[in-house]
């Protein structure tokens, strides 16, 4: 964990369970976490849940983003209902832990392939877990934490409220990734 940015990670009693990591410099793993334990099994835990938990009760609903930058800056600007994934999709124990507090999900991870990759495998576990899911989403090259820094939290609170159903995100990210000029590519 030398020269990086450390990211403790709690569980919902606000018992602190490992660290998340991340590189100062170049050359290196980007990103490090502490080691799976009887204790901690990243996959079981979502980052800033024990401060947002509350808010998602209330609000009846949560905002899944990426990282822990993107829960960092949005969190403390008034996105309170706010949880990260901890970089990766979304684990069935994941979302029947969100279950527990509410059933609706609005994604938002970052607007590049990786991010969109992991939202639509979320997204499946989301739907056989039987949550109400909603995708927000961002302008290519933005993520949660930059654009909150540029356009503030309303702006986000604003994308969070944009945010479409689904179906219709997952027919726009499915066509994508065929040729849609053919009768081929339609079909499949």
């Amino acid at each position: 964990f030398r020269n990086r940015i450390m990211f403790p990670i709690f569980d919902v009693r606000n018992q602190c369970l490992g660290f998340g990591a991340r590189a100062l410099t170049d050359g290196v793993a980007k990103y490090i976490n502490s080691p799976e334990t009887p204790v901690y099994t990243k996959g079981q835990h979502l980052y800033g849940f024990h401060l947002a938990k509350e808010a998602v009760g209330r609000r009846d609903g949560v905002v899944v983003v990426e990282g822990y930058m993107d829960f960092i800056l949005p969190f403390p600007a008034g996105v309170d209902n706010l949880v990260a994934s901890l970089g990766t999709a979304l684990t069935v124990e994941q979302v029947r832990l969100l279950r527990r507090y509410t059933r609706n999900v609005t994604m938002l991870f970052d607007a590049d392939q990786a991010g969109e990759s992991a939202m639509a495998r979320s997204l499946d576990v989301l739907i056989e877990e039987g949550m109400n899911v909603k995708v927000a989403s961002l302008k290519e090259g933005e993520d949660p934490d930059s654009f909150v820094r540029k356009w503030g939290a309303q702006a986000f609170q604003e994308k969070i409220r944009q945010a479409r159903s689904f179906f219709d995100f997952k027919l726009e990210h499915l066509m994508s990734l065929q040729d849609c000029k053919t009768i081929e590519g339609r079909a499949r």
